[in-house]
């Protein structure tokens, strides 16, 4: 029975088609993030404010991220994927409005949290429902396509913010973000199948709370899965270090304008893009981990010789552009074949599994931003440092999961 239930869910939702939306979904967070980056040295002359207080609100963006992600997996779990999201976006438009009109950086961090914890409850009902679709290489695809789509958010998020910036103001920008939340709740009523009745047929049962922190207990004490749990956190910290301080590193330190820091920050994400589309075609030909193990050699390399270059005062706006685009864009092979690898262990709790992973990047990305916010000194070598300590502690983590990932290669 329940292969005839899964059969009629992957008719009326092809990859092609679910992809897309999903993506549409998970891109809200890269957007809440990186469309006001241009904006942070704004924000700060706006509240007459350091501009490292304004760059705290990425942190507390993450903590709340990781909170809404922790208490949205079990939930959708136990009463479906849908209204969970539907909740939690509507949290982030909410929040979105109420930003527009704070008066000061405490209430802007306050409004951030909230706007973050109601985001991270759209995020993790979308790998969950992958999960509850489709597993091995299908599944890799499908992480593969969705993190392809969701890229041009970031593509396209600091110039947004650059445009609104230059003919509005920095409110402008959450302006924009509540309509984008609005938008996705409408996707989610009418467009995104709900799970529950398949995952019941499969045997799902509804889960106590005292069995939900059994179960939290269970992921990340995994032998197999904890490796790529903290795989995945820890090179995860380098794109949070370069997320926090990267307005810092081209406007303040290179001097370059908003408007070039916006083509500078896209190319990261052409980079990532073009990993993409290299991991699907090596999707059929190699497995999972080996192209996460090159993906990982990739970044850590680039990192070491991007610490080398502050530590030797190379300061070279080309040479630094550079590297992070080999450290950002490896996440295109990094992200979905560590996912696939990780998600294979937890085929009845796929959406406590998300959250466990997508909590935990978060949270390391928020511990990221709060030490580099305190080691801020002036120079680009405290993000520099951050990103390769992240980059070899992860690489690490995965050269010490020993067994391969289960999934069908």
């Amino acid at each position: 029975m329940y292969n005839r239930y899964l059969g009629v869910f992957k008719k009326h939702y092809p990859a092609k088609k679910l992809a897309p939306l999903l993506a549409i979904i998970v891109a809200l967070s890269p957007f809440a993030i990186d469309t006001y980056l241009p904006a942070i040295p704004t924000m700060a002359k706006f509240f007459g404010v350091d501009i490292h207080l304004i760059e705290l609100s990425i942190p507390i963006y993450l903590i709340g991220f990781a909170l809404g992600q922790l208490t949205g997996g079990p939930i959708s779990d136990n009463y479906g994927r849908k209204w969970i999201g539907v909740i939690g976006l509507s949290l982030f438009f909410v929040a979105s409005v109420s930003i527009i009109f704070v008066t000061n950086v405490e209430q802007l961090w306050m409004f951030r949290f909230i706007q973050a914890f109601g985001g991270g409850f759209g995020l993790v009902i979308c790998s969950a429902i992958v999960r509850d679709l489709y597993d091995g290489k299908d599944a890799a695809k499908i992480f593969t396509l969705i993190g392809f789509i969701m890229m041009v958010a970031p593509l396209i998020a600091p110039s947004v913010g650059a445009i609104l910036l230059e003919y509005f103001n920095w409110q402008a920008i959450f302006v924009l973000l509540a309509i984008y939340a609005l938008l996705q709740v409408f996707i989610i009523i009418t467009l995104i199948p709900e799970t529950k009745k398949l995952r019941r047929v499969a045997g799902y049962t509804h889960l106590s709370i005292g069995q939900v922190f059994k179960n939290y207990w269970s992921i990340v004490s995994h032998k197999s899965a904890v490796y790529y749990l903290l795989c995945s956190s820890l090179v995860a910290g380098t794109l949070f270090a370069f997320l926090t301080e990267i307005s810092f590193l081209y406007i303040e330190y290179f001097n370059v304008t908003e408007s070039k820091f916006s083509w500078l920050f896209a190319l990261n994400i052409i980079s990532m893009m073009s990993f993409n589309r290299i991991n699907h075609f090596l999707l059929d030909r190699w497995p999972s981990k080996k192209i996460l193990r090159l993906g990982l050699f990739i970044q850590t390399t680039s990192a070491l010789l991007l610490l080398l270059s502050a530590l030797f005062h190379v300061e070279s706006l080309t040479i630094v552009v550079v590297l992070l685009m080999l450290i950002i864009g490896s996440f295109g092979i990094i992200g979905p074949n560590n996912m696939v690898c990780y998600m294979s262990y937890f085929s009845k709790s796929s959406g406590t599994a998300n959250a466990v992973i997508g909590s935990a990047q978060f949270a390391l990305g928020a511990v990221v931003g709060l030490i580099l916010a305190q080691l801020h000194d002036g120079t680009p070598l405290p993000m520099f440092g951050m990103i390769f300590v992240c980059a070899v502690l992860g690489l690490l983590s995965y050269l010490s999961a020993k067994q391969e990932c289960e999934v069908s290669q």
